[in-house]
């Protein structure tokens, strides 16, 4: 089988309920349901498009969803997970600690000043504004804030986003955390890498091409799995959606590691840049850091959506035309743009 084929890349949050978990067929049912509302989201913005459809048989889904949500619990079983006070080694299976950096670096993204969260009557205002600009224009790390010095910072910061955004102060914290798992625990990012990859190689091995549409989480894993599949795929096209690509935490964790003056490099495949599409909704709290553009040195296409289910939502983004043309003319076989 020739032509090209197209690999979905979820995001966290996707397993399945206890309940739902009897065995292999139960799963096969779940996900096939969750491909499907990728595909159906797809198939709403090529038609607007003017394109055909996707062949199914050519699509992939590679499901990590359940195994990355049980090595995260146990993780957390195990540390005994803190609050925000914490700041235990993820090695010991506690809270990781990027997620500290990743909730005041986004809150910083949207002008967060910890004054404008401070009542009149709070003591301490003028310490936690002088931690925040220690913080931001010296560089220091946010384990030298000192426990309840930081503890504050960091709820303030949430509040902040929760306001800001209209997402709750939990969502933020659950989604922001999961992401530090991935980057900080180096078990549970090469399990999820490992599964996606080996979808990947399985797309590839019948297909001449294979276009890459990531989406929340699952954009961050995209962007890694350059990093194992090398010179050995052809990618025309790799779309992120709902991206936290643009978070400065997030950018120093990427794989390869390494230490990067200005824009970091945009994946590429045998030394060719891989032309790449994003898209994000302004009020997507995920895609804070959107347009990409400044971070990165990259064939960078950028469509910003209006989600009107959710803005988070990834049949909402694949249903912009804007967003489904690309896609639609890489698995022709053209060029996206």
């Amino acid at each position: 089988m020739a032509g090209t084929a197209l690999v979905l890349v979820h995001g966290r949050s996707q397993q399945m309920p206890p309940s739902a978990r009897a065995g292999a067929t139960e799963e096969a049912a779940f996900v096939a349901k969750k491909r499907q509302a990728w595909l159906a989201g797809l198939a709403k913005g090529l038609t607007l498009a003017g394109l055909p459809p996707v062949d199914p048989s050519a699509v992939w889904f590679p499901y990590y969803g359940n195994a990355f949500a049980d090595a995260v619990a146990a993780r957390e079983r195990a540390g005994q997970r803190p609050e925000l006070e914490g700041t235990a080694d993820p090695v010991g299976g506690a809270r990781p600690p990027s997620v500290d950096a990743l909730i005041l670096d986004t809150a910083q993204l949207l002008g967060f000043t910890p004054e404008r969260e401070a009542l009149p009557t709070d003591e301490g205002a003028d310490e936690l504004e002088e931690a925040w600009q220690s913080y931001t224009g010296e560089g220091i790390g946010v384990g030298d804030l000192g426990g309840l010095l930081r503890s504050r910072l960091l709820r303030a910061a949430l509040q902040y986003l929760a306001r800001k955004t209209g997402a709750s102060q939990l969502v933020i914290e659950r989604f922001l955390t999961d992401v530090a798992y991935y980057l900080d625990v180096p078990q549970i990012r090469r399990l999820v890498v490992d599964i996606v990859v080996a979808d990947v190689r399985r797309a590839a091995a019948g297909h001449d091409r294979v276009v890459l549409l990531t989406h929340s989480l699952g954009t961050v894993v995209g962007y890694d799995l350059f990093d194992s599949i090398r010179n050995t795929v052809d990618v025309p096209l790799f779309i992120t959606a709902g991206c936290p690509l643009g978070l400065p935490v997030v950018q120093r964790a990427l794989l390869p590691t390494a230490r990067v003056s200005g824009k970091r490099p945009g994946p590429a495949v045998d030394g060719a840049a891989v032309p790449w599409l994003n898209a994000y909704d302004v009020r997507d709290f995920v895609a804070l850091a959107s347009p990409l553009a400044g971070f990165y040195t990259a064939p960078l296409q950028e469509e910003r959506t209006f989600n009107a289910s959710d803005p988070h939502s990834i049949q909402d983004y694949l249903a912009d035309p804007d967003v489904a043309r690309p896609i639609g003319r890489a698995l022709a076989g053209k060029r996206p743009w």
